[in-house]
C-alpha cells in the first residue's frame, strides 16, 4: 500500500482507535451502508453547516442558502438519521442561517476563498477559509455547549486539527467560530487566537511524531491494535458500535459490507 499524506482527521482516527485507521487509511474500505454507527450525523451537519458558510462568503443570499442547506441535509440523512437526531439538528441548521445573516457581513475580510487545501510532504488539510491577508484561518463548529465557552475555546485551539493547519499555513492565529446545536441556538465568533513561530514549530514536531509512528507500523494489519473502547460509540443520544468491527470478526464473508473510499482526502 502507498504511503498517503495525513490529514487531522487520519490523525484523530489513529489516536483513537489505531485497527480502525488501518481499514479506513490503509485498506482505504469504508461502510457501503451508512448508519449512524459508521458515520457521524453531527459531523455531517457540520460539514454541511461549513459548506453554507462558504456560500454566505460567496455571496449567496439567506433564502437560497438555507434552502440548498436544509435540502442537502434532508437528502444525505434519509433512510439511517432517525428522526429523534435529525429533527433538532434541523431547526439548529435553520436557525444559524438567520443569526449568521444578522450577524455577520460576507465583505468583513475574514474569509478569501474557502475549503482551501493544504499540504506538505507529511500532511494535508482541508481549511474552512483563510483571511485577506492569508495569515488567520478561520474555523466554524457545529458543537453542544460546554459548561464554559473558555474551556470549549481551549480544547478547540490546541486540537490535532487547529495545530495542523496552523503548521500547514504558517499563521499568525486563529479565529474560531461556534454554531451551538443547543438551545438557545447561537453563533459565537472568538477573538483571533495569537499562535506564535515557537508554538508552530512545538506543533509540527509533535504531528511529525505521531506521523512517524503510523510509518513505522508498516501494512501489516496485526501491527493496528484496536482500542480497547474503539467498538463503542457513545453519544448522549444513542450507542453503537464501530463500522468495521465485521471486518476485525474474521468472519467469512465480511468483506462483502464494504467498498473503496471513494474520497480523495487523507
Amino acid at each position: 500500500m502507498n504511503r498517503r499524506k495525513l490529514s487531522a482527521s487520519a490523525i484523530n482516527c489513529f489516536l483513537k482507535s489505531p485497527k480502525q485507521f488501518y481499514w479506513r487509511y490503509k485498506a482505504n474500505l469504508e461502510p457501503i451502508n451508512i448508519s449512524v454507527g459508521s458515520f457521524s450525523h453531527d459531523a455531517l451537519a457540520g460539514s454541511l453547516w461549513a459548506a453554507a458558510v462558504d456560500r454566505f462568503y460567496k455571496g449567496v443570499g439567506e433564502t437560497e442558502n438555507t434552502k440548498q442547506l436544509l435540502t442537502e441535509w434532508q437528502e444525505q440523512t434519509q433512510g439511517w438519521v432517525p428522526d429523534r437526531l435529525r429533527n433538532p439538528l434541523t431547526d439548529a441548521l435553520a436557525a444559524w442561517m438567520g443569526i449568521y445573516y444578522q450577524l455577520f457581513d460576507p465583505k468583513d475580510g475574514v474569509r478569501n476563498g474557502s475549503e482551501k487545501r493544504v499540504e506538505n510532504d507529511r500532511f494535508v488539510g482541508y481549511l474552512d477559509g483563510l483571511d485577506h491577508t492569508g495569515k488567520i484561518v478561520h474555523e466554524c463548529k457545529s458543537t453542544s455547549r460546554s459548561p464554559q465557552i473558555a474551556e470549549q475555546v481551549w480544547r478547540t485551539a490546541n486540537s490535532v486539527q487547529v495545530k495542523l493547519y496552523a503548521v500547514l499555513t504558517q499563521a499568525d492565529g486563529i479565529r474560531l467560530e461556534y454554531a451551538w446545536k443547543d438551545q438557545p441556538y447561537a453563533i459565537y465568533r472568538c477573538d483571533i487566537i495569537p499562535v506564535t513561530v515557537g508554538q508552530r514549530k512545538a506543533w509540527e514536531s509533535e504531528l511529525t511524531a505521531i506521523a512517524d509512528a503510523i510509518e513505522a507500523l508498516g501494512d501489516n494489519p496485526e501491527n493496528f491494535v484496536c482500542h480497547p473502547d474503539g467498538c463503542c460509540i457513545f453519544s448522549k443520544r444513542f450507542a453503537s458500535v464501530c463500522g468495521y468491527s465485521a471486518l476485525c470478526s474474521g468472519l467469512p464473508g465480511a468483506e462483502i459490507g464494504f467498498k473503496q473510499r471513494e474520497s480523495n482526502r487523507a
